[in-house]
C-alpha cells in the first residue's frame, strides 16, 4: 500500500519520521549557526498566521489547529501560532492572499484546498498563483476522497445513481464537492446534481444532510470524515458510493475506486490527475518569496512536530489520521501533476466545466 492508516501506529510512518529528522538536521546544518541565530531574532515576539481556506470545524481547520498547537515550540524564537479562517471560492481566496498579499517573510502559512495546484494547472481563472512555485513545508497526510449519501437515501451505489437525480451539497466549483461528482457524471453517466452555496464547508453541507436539504456530499476526505464525523461511521448514517485515490483505503476495502470504474486510457489518465491531490491532503505552504533559510527552518520545525510525542498523542486522542510527508516530497508530487500532458489537462478542464 502507498499509505498506512495511522502515523502513531504505523511502522512505515515511524521510518518516514526518522527520515524527516535526518533531512531536518541537514537543512539546519546548511543554514549555519549565525543564520539560525538571526532567524531566531526574526521570529521572537512575532506571530505566525496559518490561513485556512474554509470555515471553522472542517478537516482543514481541525488539522491546522492541531499543527498550530505544537509547531511553535520548534520554530526559533518560539512565535505564537494563530489560525485564521479565510473562506471563499473553495480556498482560492485564501491561496491568492497568502501568495500575493500576506507578508512573504515566513510568518504566513497556507492551509488550503488540496486541489489548488490542480485548479491552477487546469486554467482556473481565479487563481493568482503558480502551482509549480509554491514553497511547501510539508503535509500532515492525505487520504482518499469520498462520495457518499445519507442513510435515508435509496441511492447506495454508483449504479443506483445512474437511475435518478441525486442532490449533493457543494461549496464551490473548484472544491471536491464539485470535482468528484462532475467528473463521475461525465465518465460514468451518473445523475448527481450539485447544489452550491454552502460557504461554511463541511459543517454547512453536513447540516444540510442532516436536515434533509440534500441527499449526499460529493467531496470529503476519509481522514476528515473519521476525525469530524466518526459517529456517522459508527452509526452507519452514510453510504460511501465511491472513493477517489490511487489505491483503496484499508478501512474501505469494499468501496470501489473511480480509477477502477472508468474505461479507456485517456479517462484513466484524467482520473489519475484528479486523484493526485489526495496525496497532498492537509499540506501547508508559504509564498515562494520567503527567504530560503526561513523556509528551511519551517520545514525542520514541521518535521519535528510530526515526531513530537504530545502532538502524536493528541492526534490519536482526536482520531486524526497522520501520514506525514516532507516539503521536498510534496514538491515532487506537485511537479508530477505539472508534468501531465497538455491534452489531458485540457480534456480534464472540459470535463470539470472549468473552461466555460
Amino acid at each position: 500500500m502507498l499509505w498506512q492508516a495511522d502515523a502513531g501506529r504505523s511502522v512505515s510512518c515511524r521510518i518516514l519520521s526518522k527520515r524527516l529528522a535526518v533531512a531536518g538536521a541537514i537543512l539546519l546544518g546548511l543554514i549555519g549557526p549565525q543564520t539560525a541565530l538571526a532567524q531566531q531574532d526574526f521570529y521572537k515576539g512575532k506571530s505566525v498566521n496559518v490561513i485556512v481556506g474554509f470555515g471553522a470545524g472542517g478537516g482543514y481547520d481541525l488539522y491546522a489547529r492541531l499543527l498550530s498547537r505544537h509547531i511553535g515550540q520548534y520554530i526559533p524564537g518560539q512565535p505564537n501560532v494563530v489560525v485564521q479562517n479565510l473562506e471563499g471560492a473553495g480556498s482560492v481566496r485564501a491561496a491568492n492572499h497568502v501568495y500575493n498579499s500576506a507578508p512573504r517573510d515566513g510568518t504566513t502559512i497556507a492551509a488550503v484546498n488540496q486541489n489548488m495546484p490542480m485548479y491552477q494547472l487546469l486554467g482556473g481563472k481565479a487563481a493568482q498563483f503558480q502551482a509549480a512555485r509554491l514553497a511547501w513545508i510539508g503535509s500532515m497526510g492525505g487520504s482518499n476522497g469520498l462520495l457518499y449519501t445519507w442513510h435515508t437515501s435509496d441511492v447506495k451505489t454508483i449504479e443506483a445513481a445512474k437511475q435518478r437525480q441525486v442532490m449533493l451539497g457543494g461549496t464551490g466549483t473548484n472544491s471536491d464537492s464539485h470535482i468528484f461528482p462532475t467528473l463521475i457524471n461525465n465518465l460514468l453517466g451518473t445523475k448527481f446534481k450539485i447544489i452550491h452555496g454552502y460557504s461554511g464547508g463541511s459543517r454547512e453541507v453536513h447540516l444540510a444532510l442532516e436536515r434533509g436539504e440534500v441527499e449526499g456530499r460529493g467531496g470529503n476526505a476519509w481522514a476528515s470524515l473519521k476525525s469530524s464525523n466518526k459517529d456517522w461511521l459508527d452509526q452507519k448514517k452514510i453510504s460511501v458510493l465511491v472513493q477517489i485515490g490511487m489505491e483503496r483505503e484499508p478501512e474501505l476495502p469494499d468501496v470501489p475506486l473511480l480509477l477502477e470504474l472508468v474505461q479507456g486510457e485517456t479517462n484513466k489518465q484524467i482520473v489519475t490527475l484528479v486523484s493526485l491531490p489526495t496525496f497532498l491532503g492537509y499540506a501547508h505552504w508559504v509564498s515562494p518569496d520567503v527567504p530560503a533559510e526561513r523556509l528551511a527552518i519551517l520545514r525542520k520545525a514541521y518535521s519535528a512536530t510530526m515526531q513530537d510525542k504530545n502532538f502524536l498523542a493528541e492526534a490519536q486522542k482526536l482520531d486524526m489520521m497522520l501520514r506525514p510527508q516532507s516539503g521536498e516530497e510534496v514538491t515532487a508530487i506537485v511537479q508530477r501533476v505539472a508534468a501531465t500532458p497538455p491534452d489531458i489537462l485540457k480534456k480534464a478542464a472540459q470535463l470539470l466545466e472549468w473552461n466555460e
